[in-house]
């Protein structure tokens, strides 16, 4: 068998790989409950009460509360287990990974407010935090029967009409070199050799990544009373995801095609980095109540992919194979995630026990593509169709049993970004943790749980997968203070 191969000009329209539309988007404007230790185990409720790592990604005028200078890191281990449920078939896989979620680093400058006045602190930090994390394996299997629409059934869809020059070259095309598809009299009329009476199908997604921010923060004190800060940030993005799906026949007696089985992968890899800007302050209303308030500017990021296709298929029991591989496709844009503001406050009981909580507002619906040669209006489009203003709401709470030990708790939810009932894709946090001080060195740690649920669907045309996601997290973090 001898097949021909069409060279064309790569272009944008029509391609396969899941790139630079309303799922990336969103993918690259979510962020979830990442930080320091002591801020995880109470759930990230920490806007009205500043002096930690993780405050200049969050609400900056918590640097302005130091009044030591601080260095502190952190460890994060984590096992995420995914279950998927798919025409009525449970599946299972799971992952485990560990990092290094932030490095801090903070100048406390105290002055004498008899000699300069009633802004007496003013405070520098750098460091580097991360703000979501992308690694996840997921797993999909089922058997369809003749009357359960196949994968295989969508590239014969899309490919009849169109002569074989100028099929999709990311996926129809593949398929038309494997013979996946063929010619049945005019050039531009396709048959599909899956012709299966019962389908084996199976979806495998491998996904890798993260995003994290580098920042410069500066923060000042009013009469101890008002601190206010800012933080510059240059957050960057690596994303890396390989999906593959595969159909053989189900039916051993099944002799009404000799294809055995085939597969298609779609693999990309993108890159980028941006900068945004967060404004925030800290009031103390008395020395029992604290409010805070945070903005964040848009983030703009510069976003590089790459993405490539690859089919195989097996014919006539494993006597006959056909590989074929797509171009490296390159496509560069810019992306503006959406404006985000945060109202936090705090309680301080009798300085042994703290009651914090946070709300936060952003509306995914007003993220934007764009790119200098190519028109987003119709993926824009979907973006806010498919998106809607959400919130996230954060609650902890921190006890100190000993002048040195302190045990935390906390609860997170993240509101779903999909408007109406188009999919839900909230997240549930329970932290639990305790922090250690010795002299001028602490120490915290913070243990995680998170459900997520979600459908997704592994081509277009399919029926929903719903994804079940268990987190299991611990946190460590030290420093000291000098």
């Amino acid at each position: 068998m001898f097949r021909i191969t069409s060279i064309a000009i790569l272009v944008f329209t029509g391609l396969t790989v899941q790139a630079q539309n309303h799922v990336d988007a969103l993918r690259y404007s979510q962020e979830s409950l990442w930080g320091s230790a002591r801020y995880v185990s109470m759930g990230g409720a920490f806007g009205a009460l500043g002096a930690n790592a993780s405050s200049p990604s969050h609400n900056p005028a918590g640097i302005a509360v130091h009044t030591n200078n601080e260095f502190s890191a952190s460890l994060s281990f984590i096992d995420l287990e995914t279950t998927a449920t798919y025409h009525s078939s449970n599946t299972f896989d799971k992952n485990s990974r560990s990092s290094i979620p932030n490095l801090n680093y903070v100048s406390a400058n105290v002055f004498d407010p008899e000699q300069i006045g009633d802004w007496s602190r003013f405070n520098f930090g750098i460091g580097y935090n991360r703000l979501e994390d992308y690694n996840q394996n997921i797993y999909i299997s089922s058997e369809l029967n003749e009357n359960t629409s196949s994968f295989s059934d969508v590239i014969y869809t899309n490919a009849n009409g169109i002569s074989f020059e100028n099929l999709n070259m990311f996926r129809e095309l593949l398929a038309f070199n494997t013979y996946l598809i063929d010619t049945l009299g005019a050039v531009n009329n396709y048959i599909s050799n899956a012709n299966f009476t019962n389908t084996n199908q199976s979806f495998n997604s491998n996904q890798s990544g993260s995003k994290n921010e580098f920042y410069i923060s500066f923060g000042s004190a009013y009469q101890d009373r008002l601190f206010v800060g800012g933080t510059i940030g240059f957050p960057s993005i690596e994303y890396t995801e390989r999906n593959t799906i595969r159909e053989t026949n189900a039916s051993s007696s099944d002799e009404i095609s000799e294809l055995d089985g085939y597969e298609y992968s779609t693999s990309l890899f993108a890159s980028g980095s941006g900068i945004n800007l967060k404004l925030g302050l800290i009031y103390k209303i008395d020395e029992s109540i604290r409010y805070g308030f945070a903005i964040h500017t848009p983030t703009y990021y510069e976003i590089n992919e790459e993405y490539w296709t690859s089919m195989n298929t097996y014919f006539m029991n494993g006597t006959e194979n056909y590989s074929s591989e797509s171009y490296l496709g390159f496509f560069d844009y810019r992306l503006t995630t959406p404006f985000k503001m945060i109202n936090s406050l705090s309680f301080i009981i009798n300085k042994s026990a703290i009651i914090s909580v946070d709300y936060e507002l952003l509306d995914y619906s007003s993220s934007n593509l764009n790119a200098d040669f190519y028109n987003f209006t119709d993926t824009n489009n979907e973006i806010e169709s498919y998106y809607t203003r959400t919130s996230n709401l954060r609650l902890g709470g921190e006890l100190r049993v000993h002048p040195q030990l302190s045990l935390r708790g906390g609860y997170a939810y993240y509101g779903s970004p999909f408007a109406g009932n188009y999919n839900d894709a909230s997240q549930e946090y329970l932290t639990l943790g305790a922090g250690l001080k010795v002299n001028q060195y602490f120490f915290d740690m913070a243990l995680v749980n998170m459900l997520s649920e979600k459908d997704t669907y592994i081509y277009d045309g399919a029926s929903a997968a719903a994804i079940s996601s268990t987190k299991s997290q611990v946190m460590l973090s030290a420093g000291f203070k000098f």
